[in-house]
């Protein structure tokens, strides 16, 4: 029955979908009544102050009275058992509690008939514990099929609160039919109906068709006749099959028109030609803009796919009718540059170490999004072989025809690499020596074929140390990893090969001990060098944890030659960048810094810096800083936080801002910021939007979300989007 209430909240409102992720954690152990330990075998155990038999085999019990068996507890001022027909009723202060649930009401007749446990109670009051349904009922009654509760009224708030409460003439719950259906149905929000439904049919065990909860919110036009426009989402919820669904919303946008919305979702069943598969498609349509006079639409679609235990298909198709569509109709997505569309074929042998797959992609651009290099198709395979003291080999070819919307340099790249290492590792020190043999084979569509073959050398070695210290009076491990890397790879001009992949690498830790200076393939960097690196952490002897962990590196070039991106070969000076970094962790408190340092010009290259005081999800705050000299906006700011105002009520923000290099202006690139008010009973939350769209200006968007505890919330998906723009916020209630 517990299940049965719960689902009958959950449809009548807004259906199981809106209702995910909107429950107060708000611990509350009071219940109706002390809860009983039931007894553990099927006798009845009788406890009175007084016993009488009043006729044949009826007895009458008196006198703080209580029945207690295996599957329920009947307590009452008096309680007469008929053992004939095994019928039990109580009147006056009657307790009832089975597994599930506790009632208190006037009157209860409790009957055993076979297996199966007949009760009517009159005037009660109810409570679950475990889901924390509490409500009043004039009658319920319980065949162990079919539940009846009439005048019946129920929230999901603390007992004793009816902040928000549902009532119905009558509600019936069949679990043979799997259906509930109430009828005169009234959901009440601070005294105030909010919600009506003459009759309502759901199911109990699963998901059932309805109207979810509508949707609210305002935003503004980049046009400047056109601004405080509001939005309203109504949704329905067609539960076709136990492995589909679909979602139908009907969006209305005061500016521009009527959007129809759906998305159908479907499990694909294993047979025999495949193991099991997801289907999604999603559509959304405007008939004719108000503002441009076009139909704009926008069509997603996905199909992953086990085709056996080794073998995974996934297809995905995104299109929206033109660049505009997410800044002026869909009002989220505007930071995408592109939407990719790609099949991905993937056959992996664990057992054999053997991977195949067949990849194609191609992209549409979007938000003044530029073009980028494209796959369309790409083949690979790799295999490696595993030898004696962990000796191994690695394998592998690629073949990718690359496509670009602008560019003439196109064509087929193909790449095999061979690579051979043998680590070696005591509790002392490791020794990884490594050999890398390439060969690249370049089939241009408007230029001369070209090729390339190199081969790169690397040995890493490591030392670890540790000591026991104190910090701040906390016992600590200190651990001291000194690290010295040898990498050579010869010296070859690559300027006459393309660039489809490849891009600079910042000198961070890891990276100067790669030896390799870019991402990608088509540019493999000479070397000859010497890379001293020291890793120091400081460890909690009892916990593990980690306070703080310190690594310095920095790379000394044994030759003056360098590659650029270009691949021609340039001067280079000795040594590379100091690449530090320092992440400290003290209770509350955290701090990171990563930077490189320059020590030819004694400046800083880039950096980026936070520090963190987290004390809960709705009270924290984290500034962060990041430079990178060579972008054109060198310079960004972020702040992030929630403060509590009340023990009820918080606020929430976030900031970004950045510098132009050339006019040193400040410019906001987003901004979020709200209030909420939270209880264990219901939430209410207000979230405004401002976003840099470049040259267009701001786009503004103000959601208002109403969260009933357990049954329902205004805006579904307001939660994720806040947990993007505001990190460290949980605005999930199910993960407070």
């Amino acid at each position: 029955m517990k299940k049965s209430l719960a689902f009958c909240s959950f449809a009548l409102f807004s259906g199981l979908v809106s209702a995910q992720g909107y429950a107060l954690n708000c611990a509350d152990g009071r219940l109706l009544f002390p809860k009983q330990t039931l007894s553990n075998d099927e006798n009845l155990d009788a406890i009175a102050d007084r016993s009488e038999i009043t006729k044949g085999d009826t007895y009458l019990l008196t006198g703080n009275v209580s029945l207690n068996s295996s599957a329920y507890y009947l307590s009452a001022d008096e309680i007469q058992i008929k053992k004939s027909s095994k019928t039990s009723t109580a009147k006056g202060q009657v307790k009832f509690q089975d597994d599930e649930l506790m009632f208190v009401g006037d009157k209860a007749v409790v009957k055993k008939q076979d297996d199966t446990i007949y009760t009517t109670l009159n005037q009660v009051q109810f409570h679950y514990p475990d889901a924390k349904i509490n409500g009043q009922a004039q009658q319920v009654k319980n065949d162990g099929t079919q539940q009846v509760f009439d005048e019946v009224s129920y929230s999901l708030c603390p007992l004793g609160n009816t902040d928000w409460q549902m009532k119905a003439d009558q509600i019936t719950l069949n679990s043979k039919t799997n259906r509930g259906v109430a009828s005169d149905v009234v959901v009440e929000f601070l005294g105030v109906p909010v919600f009506y439904s003459p009759h309502h049919e759901w199911v109990l065990e699963g998901r059932g068709s309805g109207f979810l909860a509508p949707a609210f919110g305002s935003y503004n036009e980049s046009i400047a006749s056109e601004d405080n426009n509001y939005q309203v989402r109504i949704p329905y919820y067609f539960n076709i099959a136990p492995d589909r669904d679909f979602l139908l919303t009907l969006n209305q946008l005061s500016s521009r028109g009527s959007v129809v919305e759906g998305k159908y979702r479907q499990l694909i069943a294993g047979n025999v030609y495949m193991d099991k598969g997801r289907l999604e498609l999603e559509g959304q349509y405007l008939n004719e803009d108000d503002i441009t006079n076009n139909a704009r639409w926008l069509l997603n679609s996905s199909i992953d796919l086990s085709i056996n235990e080794k073998t995974e298909l996934s297809l995905t198709a995104n299109r929206v009718s033109d660049t505009k569509y997410f800044e002026e109709i869909a009002h989220s997505n505007t930071s995408a540059t592109a939407l990719h569309s790609h099949v991905d074929l993937v056959y992996a042998d664990k057992d054999q170490n053997l991977n195949i797959a067949l990849f194609a992609e191609n992209e549409q651009l979007v938000n003044s999004g530029t073009a980028a290099y494209t796959r369309a198709p790409e083949i690979s395979i790799s295999k490696t072989f595993i030898g004696m003291d962990k000796r191994q080999i690695d394998l592998s070819l690629v073949s990718a025809k690359f496509q670009h919307q602008t560019s003439t340099d196109t064509g087929v790249r193909t790449h095999a690499q061979a690579n051979l290492s043998r680590p070696i590792s005591t509790n002392a020190y490791s020794l990884t020596p490594k050999l890398s043999l390439s060969s690249t084979d370049y089939a241009l569509d408007n230029a001369a074929d070209e090729n390339r073959s190199i081969y790169s050398f690397g040995l890493d070695s490591k030392l670890f140390l540790e000591r026991e210290t104190s910090l701040f009076g906390t016992d600590l491990i200190q651990t001291l990893t000194p690290r010295l890397a040898y990498n050579y790879t010869p010296k070859k001009d690559q300027s006459a090969l393309p660039s489809f992949d490849s891009a600079d690498k910042n000198d961070s830790y890891e990276g100067l001990f790669s030896g390799q200076k870019f991402t990608g393939i088509d540019r493999i960097s000479n070397a000859n060098n010497f890379t001293l690196g020291l890793e120091s952490d400081f460890i909690d002897e009892e916990t593990g944890d980690t306070y703080l962990s310190l690594k310095a590196a920095q790379t000394r070039h044994l030759d003056d030659t360098d590659m650029d991106s270009s691949g021609a070969l340039v001067s280079r000076r000795k040594y590379s960048d100091i690449a530090l970094s320092a992440d400290m962790s003290l209770s509350d408190f955290s701090f990171n810094n990563t930077l490189q340092y320059d020590p030819e010009t004694n400046k800083i290259d880039k950096r980026d810096s936070s520090a963190s005081y987290i004390l809960n999800p709705r009270k924290f705050l984290t500034l962060a800083h990041h430079y990178d000299r060579a972008n054109s906006d060198p310079k960004s700011i972020e702040l992030y936080g929630a403060y509590p105002l009340t023990q009820k009520v918080h606020v929430f923000a976030g900031i970004n801002r950045s510098q132009n290099q050339a006019t040193s202006a400040w410019t906001t690139s987003k901004e979020t910021t709200g209030i909420a008010y939270e209880s264990c009973c219901w939430a209410l939350r207000l979230a405004h939007f401002k976003k840099h769209m470049g040259s267009t200006g701001y786009d503004y968007v103000t959601n208002f979300e109403l969260v009933l505890k357990g049954l329902a919330s205004t805006s579904p998906s307001l939660y994720k989007r806040l947990e993007d723009e505001v990190p460290n916020y949980l605005a999930n209630l199910d993960d407070f």
